[in-house]
Order: C-alpha cells, then structure tokens, then sequence
C-alpha cells in the first residue's frame, strides 16, 4: 500500500485540481468523511456533544465542515479556535457556513470555558494542524491538544493527529493522542511507522474525491508491505531443479556460548527452501550444530592450530555460495572473522548481530565493502551504528533507516514495531506484522537466515528485506495465536514457517 509523504499529498491534490476537483470539494468531501466516521462510532448520535478544536489552516476548515453535518444530525457541536480567525480562503468560507446551533469559541480568549465544553464532551475532534505540522507544539494549541489528553472520552483526528509529523512519525511533547485517525485518500508514513502509529489508533483511509487513477499512478517513496508481496516475489522452482539451484547459503555464525543462535538462523534458512546451506563454524562447536542442524553441510575451522588452511577454506566457500549471512551469536570471533569476510566475500550478504557491531567498532569500514548487503540491526545496534542514543533512533526510525541507508549504500532493515527497510535508492517499507511476543533474544537470529535463504534463491536485496520480515511477522502472529504472545518461543517461527507458506503460494509464471 502506498504511503504519501507530505510533498506527494500536496502534488497529488494539485493534481486533483487540474483534473477539475476544486479544493472546495476536497474539504467538503473530508469534512463529511469525518463527521461520518463521528456519527458511526459514537450511536445513537442525536444528543451527543462533540468539541472540535480547529486550527487556522484548512484542517481548521475540515473541522468546520464536520462540525455543520454534525449539528445537522442533532449533535451538539463547540468549535474551538486554536489560533484564532481562519487564515485561508477555504477555511474562512467553510467557517462562514457553520449554522448559528454550533458554538464557536476562542481558545485564546475564552479558556474556561473551551476547557469546560470539553470537559463535558463525548468526542474530541483534533482539525489544528494535519499533515503539515512541524517540528514542536506550543502556545494555545499545545494547550489544549495537552488538555485533551486528559480526557476519557472519543478522540478522533482528522488526517494526521496535531504534533505528530507526517513524513518521520516523530512525536511532539503534547501531542493529540487519537483512538481514531480518519486519514485522506491514502496513509502517510506516520500512520503506520512508530512512534506515530501509536498517536494515530485505529487509521481509517476515507477517499474525498481525488481521482482513482491519479492515485493509483502517484509516485511515492514509501508503502506498507500488504500480502500481495510474498506471491509476487517467491516463484515456482522449475520442475527440474536441483539442490544446487535452489540457493547455497553460507552461515558464519555462532560462537562458544552462543550456537544456538546460528542454529536458528540454520533452522530459519532451511525452512525457507534454501538448497544447500553450509555452516562455518569453529571446531569445538561442531559437535553441538551437527546433531542440531543434520540437514547442514559444515566447514569446521581450527583458528588455533591450523589457521592458514581454515583462513583459506573460508574463502573457498566464500566464492562457491550464493549467499552469506554473517554475526548471529559470533561474539568474540567477529574481530577475526568479519576483516576477513567482508573484504574478500562477492556475493550478496546478511549482516547481523555481531557483524553490524563490528562496523560499529570500526567506522569507515563498509566504504571498502561493494557487494549488496543488507543490515538488520535492533535499535540498539542501529544506536551504535549510528552513533546516536535509543531515544533518538526511536523518534524516527523512517529517517534513521534512510540516511543509514544512503550514506552506506546498503539496505538496512531496522527491526522492531513496525520493521523499518530501507534502500539506497530511496524506497522504503514499513512492515505491518508482528507482535511484542517475539521481542525475546532469537528472533533476530530468525528473520537473518529467512533473509539469507530468500538472497540465495536470487531475491535482490531490498525485496529480501521486505519479504523476509512481512513473513516473519505474520509467523510471529500465527504463534501468538497459538501460544499467546508471553509464551511463544522464536524457536516457534521456525516451526510456523510451513504455514505461513501456505498462506501465500508463489505465482506461476
């Protein structure tokens, strides 16, 4: 599904406009769609008191015309002014229509008692600022969005809730927490990427009147992932096809202490159709992997004693894959094994765990690295990465995954709600799936060798990314509903992965 960033919206209701659609019709259309979606949630309406708070732009003028269809169903309205008078011609028409029943208050002027009529409200409407709000709430506005906030009652946002910010998702202190957002004619980024996702509630896509084919031919640079990814990017194998075409993957992973995180990044790979996947690993671990991983061929390296010849069969196995996925639970060995790896590997490549935090460790390293690679850090290892703090991640996590992505030349996938990919060359996806039950140490394992067996099947880069964490949500949900979020195990993805396969067969050519 597409999502509109803030210059995309405005280029595409331009476009409306060429096409004859007036911006009249486009508020009157929104305004309707609002008081609609009011009426809906709030039965039986006839008697209810509703309280919009309106802003000076033309969101302040969908709040107008909400408020007049609501007045003329029964519903006793109170308009509040944020920011005084209506500053443009649209809104200043549309408040000139408001019926003499709907009472208009200045929240400036008249702060007790804007205050006392949402006290006594059944539902808040937020029309302050839409998709146009920048950078931090203050003055009157931040007042009673902050007020409101307060309140138990219905709240309802129109397009975007006042101080969460279109394109990044970022939050402003005080902003509308909405239960729901009525956005127009398609999603933004905000409404679907944390920490905005969480102030819009339930996002309810209503069309005002743009033309269906200018929608549906807008260019954008984001979307959400939906389910008709997978079919689109998984194929029938060929009827003759053997091991050997069916991807040859490359684990170097794992470390005293932590193999089971390769072998779940094995197990993960294998469920996902890879051919022939190799594991290398260190030779007091083989024992453990061999009996866990039977249907995994290894190379077992012995650093201590004989380091050249496991240096050099390394690299053989470097140029046979198809693939690499190199860091789950490498732990102390990634300072020998990923100088090495990186610079002479030439086929497309997972980084994970240890891996990314070894290139946190040594800036300026991936400038050497020209293969395609895709980066799958936690916001703590996207913290390091980027030499920021959580917090900072956290709050824009769509911006974060983008410059990462640019300045490296790498995909990079930034796990977490509401999963994060982005290409260097500017798509960008957000993932819809999953839940908080797979926020347990493996998880991670998991989506890394989904990823590596979909890039050794040929998948490029970005669609690796995408496909892989669409589907490993959706295995999370299937366990949550099995086993309930707290109980759930990432070694259940593994088990899952058959069933999700089932839900999305691949297309036939």
């Amino acid at each position: 599904m597409k999502l509109f960033c803030r210059d995309e919206m405005q280029r595409l209701e331009m476009a409306a406009v060429t096409a004859g659609v007036t911006l009249a019709q486009l508020m009157e259309n929104a305004g309707t769609a609002l008081a609609q979606e009011v009426e809906s949630r709030c039965r039986p309406a006839f008697g209810k008191r509703v309280a919009v708070l309106c802003g000076k732009g033309n969101n302040g003028g969908d709040g107008f015309v909400c408020a007049r269809h609501l007045s003329q169903k029964g519903i006793a309205c109170v308009v509040i002014l944020t920011q005084g008078e209506p500053a443009t011609d649209l809104s200043r028409e549309a408040f000139a229509h408001l019926p003499q029943q709907v009472r208009v208050l200045s929240g400036g002027e008249e702060k007790e008692a804007a205050e006392a009529a949402m006290d006594t409200a059944d539902v808040i409407v937020d029309c302050v600022f839409g998709f146009s709000f920048r950078g931090e709430l203050s003055g009157v506005p931040a007042h009673f969005l902050g007020y409101a906030g307060n309140l138990a009652c219905l709240k309802v946002s129109a397009d975007l809730p006042s101080g969460v910010e279109c394109d990044t998702g970022r939050v402003s202190a005080g902003a509308f927490r909405a239960d729901v957002t009525v956005t127009f004619t398609g999603k933004k980024p905000a409404n679907v990427s944390y920490p905005g996702k969480e102030f819009c509630g339930e996002t309810v896509v209503r069309q005002v009147g743009v033309p269906p084919a200018l929608v549906e031919g807008a260019e954008t640079r984001l979307f959400e992932t939906d389910d008709s990814f997978p079919a689109a990017c998984l194929a029938l194998p060929d009827p003759q096809s053997n091991k050997g075409d069916m991807g040859k993957l490359l684990l170097v992973c794992g470390s005293w202490g932590m193999a089971g995180a390769c072998v779940m990044a094995a197990k993960a790979a294998l469920r996902c159709g890879v051919g022939l996947l190799q594991i290398a690993v260190e030779e007091r671990l083989y024992p453990i992997l061999a009996q866990a991983v039977p249907q995994a061929v290894f190379l077992v390296l012995d650093w201590e004693n004989r380091r050249e010849e496991s240096e050099q069969a390394l690299l053989d196995a470097l140029e046979k894959c198809t693939a690499c996925v190199m860091g789950c639970g490498l732990g102390e060995r990634s300072e020998l094994l990923c100088p090495l790896v990186f610079s002479h590997c030439r086929r497309p490549m997972v980084a994970d765990a240890d891996a990314i935090n070894f290139l946190s460790r040594h800036p300026g390293f991936l400038e050497n690295v020209s293969i395609p690679l895709v980066l799958t850090p936690h916001p703590g290892e996207m913290a390091r990465l980027c030499d920021d703090s959580i917090p900072e991640i956290q709050s824009d996590r769509l911006g974060a995954a983008q410059q990462k992505a640019r300045e490296t030349g790498t995909v990079v996938a930034l796990k977490g709600a509401a999963t994060v990919i982005a290409s260097p060359d500017g798509r960008c996806a957000v993932n819809p799936t999953g839940n908080p039950g797979m926020a347990k140490g493996g998880s991670g394992d998991v989506l890394a060798g989904m990823a590596g067996a979909f890039l050794s099947q040929g998948v490029a880069p970005f669609e690796t990314a995408v496909l892989a964490a669409y589907l490993h949500g959706r295995a999370g949900d299937l366990c949550a509903e099995k086993y309930t979020q707290r109980a759930m195990l990432p070694t259940d993805l593994v088990d899952v992965l058959p069933e999700v396969f089932r839900e999305f067969p691949p297309e036939r050519p």
